[in-house]
């Protein structure tokens, strides 16, 4: 996969040696960035005294600063005790095609990528995320959303019409050809997604089977993955039976399959944990948005109690699709109705439904880069990846609200934000 930066040679092999001893000496043209925690998002244990070198854009070594021989030639960066990991990537943007809303709204804040979904076609042309206004955050696009006429999100550019399975078959070979770093389709039946009883509104088109089927092929054949807008549960036997690789918001459960009486969240209905185990079983990620519907809901809510049901509403599924052991990644809808900048209060949401710390780290840099189709350049600080780095003060790996300062950007190895 080709990322829409720059690529700088091979990287130089560095050894790392065991606890103790000394590596190979650094390069003189490297940058090391030492004297803090490193968290590097593959899982394993943080690295309390650690150093990252960076030659060119590439990583080319993680450990503990005490085995690495530092040339004085080479420029350091001193942690100052903070936390040293990878860039934060928010893997559900829209409307993110400016350089400057990339720099100013996302890098400045130490989110090193974005990933925009539901963009025109216009905006897949190729651009450079060094376009003028120095760095950016990088970006990932699908274009726009495969549906038929009048589906989700309706007429305009954001929508790509289909009509039936060859044309949409057609729509994913053109829009992967023209750029789409990925697909988006939209389960959208119309109805509401609150808790509490409301008329049912008119039901709007969608896919059919056949349809999802043939996108996902296509996806597929040309290594791209498919994502897909769903907000209830009506739509998602649909999902899981094409295959699609992730899901975005809630499949939110029908009110007569969750308790929402139990604390301090609700119960669900055994048929309804059926179906997130399924999602679980076919490695399916949820990119649940928890903040943005909360916030969507609560603005919808009439009364005090209702306004309470909303966080239960929608945390308990995503709750228990995590005590199932269901991967979730980090994207918090930003641009779509409000700009946000490091995904903060969707990281405090995520802890909300029990994940830890270090958890909504993972979330937010190796699994977020996983749904935008390039875990294998992003997301985690080991040899070989794109240096796409951070420094927070503080150690992020006990409290993300160290997150709220960012010290040091480093993006494609070089320094673009430093305090």
């Amino acid at each position: 996969m080709m990322l829409n930066a720059c690529t700088i040679g091979p990287v130089p092999t560095i050894v790392t040696a065991p606890p103790g001893a000394v590596t190979s000496i650094i390069p003189a043209d490297a940058l090391v960035i030492k004297n803090g925690k490193v968290f590097d998002g593959t899982g394993a244990p943080a690295i309390p005294d650690g150093a990252v070198v960076i030659v060119k854009n590439k990583i080319a070594a993680v450990g503990r600063a005490p085995d690495f021989s530092i040339p004085p030639e080479a420029r350091v960066i001193d942690a100052a005790g903070g936390t040293i990991l990878p860039g934060i990537i928010d893997s559900h943007v829209h409307e993110a095609n400016s350089a400057l809303v990339r720099q100013f709204y996302f890098l400045r804040q130490g989110v090193t990528t974005v990933c925009d979904l539901g963009s025109p076609l216009t905006a897949l042309t190729p651009n450079s995320f060094d376009a003028g206004y120095g760095s950016t955050a990088r970006v990932f696009r699908s274009g726009p959303i495969i549906n038929p006429p009048q589906g989700y999100p309706g007429d305009g550019e954001f929508l790509y019409p289909v009509n039936n399975i060859d044309e949409a078959r057609q729509a994913a070979n053109l829009l992967i050809s023209r750029g789409a770093d990925m697909l988006k389709l939209a389960f959208e039946p119309g109805n509401p997604k609150v808790p509490w009883q409301t008329p049912q509104k008119v039901s709007i088109p969608n896919l059919d089977l056949p349809q999802v089927k043939a996108i996902v092929a296509q996806a597929r054949a040309r290594g791209k993955l498919v994502r897909v807008h769903l907000g209830t549960v009506e739509m998602l036997d649909l999902a899981l039976d094409g295959g699609v690789d992730v899901i975005e918001h809630v499949p939110l459960p029908r009110l007569d399959q969750i308790d929402l009486t139990s604390e301090p969240f609700g119960k669900l209905s055994f048929d309804y944990e059926a179906q997130l185990a399924r999602i679980i079983k076919q490695n399916i990620v949820l990119v649940p948005t928890l903040d943005f519907i909360i916030t969507w809901c609560e603005n919808r809510a009439e009364t005090p109690e209702r306004k309470a049901l909303c966080a239960k509403y929608m945390q308990t599924p995503v709750h228990r699709f995590y005590e199932m052991g269901g991967v979730i990644a980090l994207g918090d809808d930003s641009g779509y109705a409000f700009r946000t900048g490091m995904p903060l209060a969707e990281m405090r949401r995520l802890s909300a439904i029990g994940m830890s710390p270090t958890e909504v780290l993972q979330a937010a840099t190796r699994r977020a880069a996983r749904v935008c189709g390039h875990g294998d350049e992003l997301g985690t600080l080991e040899p070989g990846k794109f240096a796409d780095v951070i420094v927070v003060p503080g150690d992020a790996t006990l409290n993300i609200e160290a997150l709220n300062q960012v010290d040091f950007v480093i993006i494609d190895g070089k320094v673009a934000v430093s305090k």
